[in-house]
């Protein structure tokens, strides 16, 4: 059973990924501090006021620059922000952050090379700041230069040995190199740091899972669960384990749990069938199936399975239905069970 699953709406995913500078300190009295207040209470249109007021009593005030360009871009204007960015780095070209927030901003447009440019001036003006490595580390990683990429966060960790988003990037791209020690070592001391998130656990739990340590896996997944009990993604690939192992009792209850904290993904109900119907529990696989079928009426999987539970039931006719719906649907059929539901049903 397939283990990688996304990672969404985590306390930590945020910093994962995608860095930008935060909102700056230089600030001068006025707009501008009443700006920031809004910004950090995710009022960035009032931000957007306060910092054009604040821009306009003083057209050399970069920070003003800087950070409406920030709120911009958390409106999704990315255009109005770059243009903001460059108006800051113009009258201070030496404005390091600037570069860096652009570099961002290009980046979700999808201009890579004017971002790495400016990670690129950004580190050739501050060495130490770790963010550009971070941010310029992840578009060499995407770009599949993971020797490059692992360089980068390696000088981010080397410049804040404490830089938890480095050591997990570095995680990543080891684990992309296969080099599975190597990506141990950084999780572990990303958890040092940072023991209360689950997110690291799980991360961790992947690289056992990969080393084949299931053992380790499960223990990593049990303490993302014991510090978030609504922790689908731990419930996921734990149950996925327990399969794995034949432990389908203890499958079923991960994946009972994972239904109860979303019950409208048909793929929750289809992967607690395919536990039941291992246990030879056919009703109650039918039921799941059944389920999936009415959240997703497409779901060739389910059609499929379903039709394993009735022939475990003996209800052949039913069976042949769902093989027929099935195939019209254009999923596929394993031509064994086929020919096992011929014999079994005359037909």
């Amino acid at each position: 059973m397939e283990y990688c699953f996304g990672l969404k709406k985590l306390t930590l995913a945020a910093m994962l990924f995608l860095i930008i500078s935060s909102v700056y300190a230089q600030t001068v009295k006025g707009p501008n501090d009443l700006g920031l207040t809004y910004m950090k209470q995710g009022n960035f249109k009032e931000a957007v006021a306060e910092f054009t007021k604040a821009i306009e009593a003083d057209h050399k005030n970069a920070s003003g620059y800087a950070n409406r360009a920030l709120a911009l871009a958390k409106l999704g204007n990315l255009t109005d922000a770059i243009s903001d960015s460059t108006q800051a780095i113009e009258i201070d070209p030496k404005d390091f952050k600037a570069y860096t927030d652009r570099g961002q901003f290009y980046v979700k447009q999808g201009n890579l090379t004017a971002a790495l440019s400016d990670y690129n001036e950004a580190i050739k003006i501050n060495p130490k700041f770790a963010a550009a490595y971070n941010n310029r580390g992840i578009i060499y990683y995407n770009q599949g230069k993971i020797t490059d990429a692992i360089s980068d966060y390696s000088k981010a960790v080397e410049v804040y040995p404490k830089d938890v988003i480095a050591l997990v990037n570095r995680g990543k791209a080891y684990v992309k190199q296969g080099n599975f020690d190597a990506a141990l070592m950084d999780y572990n001391k990303a958890i040092e740091f940072f023991p209360k998130e689950g997110i690291l656990y799980r991360k961790r739990g992947l690289v056992y899972i990969k080393k084949r340590d299931l053992s380790a896996a499960i223990a990593d997944y049990n303490k993302a669960i014991e510090l978030n009990s609504k922790d689908s993604v731990a419930y996921y690939i734990r149950g996925s384990i327990y399969y794995d192992q034949q432990n389908f009792i203890q499958a079923i209850s991960d994946f009972t749990q994972l239904i109860a904290i979303n019950s409208k993904d048909a793929k929750n109900y289809m992967i607690r069938a395919l536990s039941y119907l291992r246990e030879i529990k056919p009703n109650e696989a039918i039921a799941d199936l059944t389920k999936a079928l009415d959240l997703n009426p497409n779901y060739t999987k389910a059609y499929y399975n379903r039709a394993v539970g009735y022939y475990q039931l003996k209800q052949y006719d039913k069976a042949w239905a769902d093989v027929r719906k099935t195939q019209e649907l254009g999923g596929t059929v394993n031509p064994g069970f086929i020919e096992a539901l011929k014999t079994a049903s005359g037909k």
